[in-house]
């Protein structure tokens, strides 16, 4: 497994189990699926601005969009990289797609392909540690079909949350075909189906086991 070096020296986060990782060196071996999903279930989308006592989280995001893959394609692998497409989470936190746009307009695209660069590391890391196949290695249709269902999942949970006043933002596009409502899991609930999915993707039941 390669080990990618962003930046010259260590900045170092704490993530849990009195870890100190250098988020400056997109380390496969730090990859710790457990606090993934940990994490991800405690990060609220759209800055949990809506009602109800539970954000949306980004695990919850990532496992009803990878369930209705499965539903709608029957192809797990796809799910699969689905599942994990924002887990550079756990090192590099999330931003709304409001908060990104406003940073592109105050700061031009310079930020933004650093941050996705930054971000491309992580990932390849992650799918490394996960044994599936780095975003450098997916196809064009690959990349169009994960984007797809990222569109089609936020334009259906801003709908949920915010009401139909919230498609105006959004292409039209089919609602996807998930697994029960898309309103608010507790984190708890997201914790656990992030990490049931990813055995059930990777065949391994010992993934994400703390």
């Amino acid at each position: 497994m390669m080990a990618v070096r962003l930046t010259e020296n260590p900045i170092f986060a704490n993530i849990g189990r009195g870890q100190r990782v250098d988020i400056g060196l997109a380390d496969p071996r730090v990859v710790d699926f457990s606090l993934m999903a940990s994490a991800l279930a405690k990060q609220a989308r759209f800055d949990a601005r809506h009602e109800g006592p539970h954000a949306l989280s980004a695990a919850q995001h990532a496992v009803q969009g990878a369930q209705a893959i499965v539903r709608e394609t029957n192809d797990m692998r796809l799910a699969g990289l689905f599942l994990l497409r924002d887990g550079h989470q756990l090192f590099l936190g999330g931003r709304s797609r409001p908060a990104e746009q406003l940073l592109q307009v105050k700061c031009g695209t310079y930020l933004d392909l650093i941050t996705r660069q930054i971000e491309a590391a992580w990932d390849a890391a992650i799918y490394q540690a996960a044994g599936m196949q780095t975003p450098d290695t997916w196809t064009k249709a690959t990349h169009e079909a994960l984007q797809r269902m990222d569109v089609r999942m936020t334009r259906a949970e801003a709908i949920t949350l915010f009401g139909e006043r919230a498609a105006v933002d959004f292409p039209k596009v089919a609602s996807p075909l998930t697994v029960g409502s898309l309103h608010p899991w507790p984190a708890s609930k997201a914790e656990v189906e992030f990490i049931l999915f990813l055995q059930r993707a990777t065949g391994r039941a010992d993934i994400g086991r703390g």
